[in-house]
């Protein structure tokens, strides 16, 4: 097929797709406008990542929205494993899940018409198979990006959670033995300066607030075992609810406690200093060694092939 013609039928494409896109759009914004003027004006606290303003990027976040919603319906009919991945993340938005999966659906459209345009408009002459082919690699590239940007926030968040719960009992276990109840002693702690930037102090602090307005505190702490997703936070969940079950006094759970997770921890420091010289063999070989080589051997073979010229020319 002539160059220009396959280039001509791109570019009808992405305007076609292009055209059916703003359609949709506008057919979905009353809509999406007459929710946003019913909904009350606080929408999900500090744990939101959606912003119903004029901030930059706001328009961006109402867009994949209406693509999630499109995809989804509703945050109900999303994908539960999304809801669960979120919440492990720390949003507790329910429109979140609409905002990741119209960022997925987003970015996987704009990543394969993205080339089309760029050869198109750049006038390139790209055979239609490798066009092809490097569209459906960059589409199915911004289909998982969330998802693997996604996994690097959980796994950061439960690292920070991890580091951060040895600390935590320990807080708690004093606060105990001091003469607090379990409930007065997860409400001072929560209230630490440093709870602003953790976010353990921050689940404590919401299991705290649902606590107090009436949910059972067995289920709260289910709850935040759920919500963190962290295992050591889940035998600690269960730990307490078998001593309130069980009548055991609660500051020697939190001793014993405070001193395995301290333990684990160590134990996960050593492991990673462990392989960090594995880590860094695969660089060192593979752009370090080349270089070493042509420093070390550059001399040697530029001399032998004066000599081996000198040879020739005798």
């Amino acid at each position: 097929m002539n160059p220009i013609t396959v280039g001509v039928l791109s570019f009808l494409i992405v305007a076609g797709v292009t055209f059916l896109a703003g359609m949709a759009l506008l057919r979905w914004w009353p809509a999406v406008q007459r929710e946003r003027l019913s909904a009350p004006a606080a929408r999900g606290g500090a744990a939101s990542i959606l912003r119903w303003n004029d901030e930059p990027g706001a328009a961006w976040e109402r867009t994949a929205e209406r693509i999630g919603r499109a995809v989804a319906g509703s945050p109900e009919g999303a994908p539960s494993k999304y809801r669960q991945r979120l919440l492990w993340a720390g949003y507790y938005e329910p429109r979140a899940v609409l905002l990741l999966l119209g960022g997925k659906v987003g970015l996987a459209v704009l990543g394969g018409a993205g080339y089309f345009l760029y050869t198109t408009l750049g006038l390139r002459i790209v055979p239609t198979p490798r066009l092809l082919a490097i569209s459906l690699i960059l589409a199915v590239v911004g289909f998982f990006f969330p998802d693997f940007w996604l996994r690097n926030r959980i796994q950061a968040r439960q690292r920070e959670i991890t580091h951060t719960l040895p600390d935590v009992l320990d807080l708690l276990m004093v606060c105990v033995e001091a003469g607090m109840g379990f409930d007065a002693a997860v409400a001072r702690v929560a209230e630490q300066p440093e709870s602003r930037h953790s976010p353990l102090h921050q689940e404590m602090l919401r299991m705290h607030l649902e606590v107090r307005a009436g949910r059972p505190r067995a289920e709260a702490l289910r709850a935040l075992g759920e919500r963190t997703g962290v295992d050591d936070i889940k035998a600690m969940v269960t730990a307490f609810v078998q001593t309130e079950r069980l009548g055991t006094p609660l500051g020697k759970t939190l001793r014993v406690h405070a001193d395995s997770a301290r333990v684990r921890r160590r134990h996960k420091a050593e492991e990673r200093a462990h392989l960090a010289p594995l880590k860094m063999l695969f660089p060192t070989v593979f752009f370090l060694m080349p270089a070493f080589f042509l420093v070390t051997l550059a001399p040697s073979l530029l001399g032998l092939l004066r000599l081996l010229n000198a040879l020739g020319r005798n």
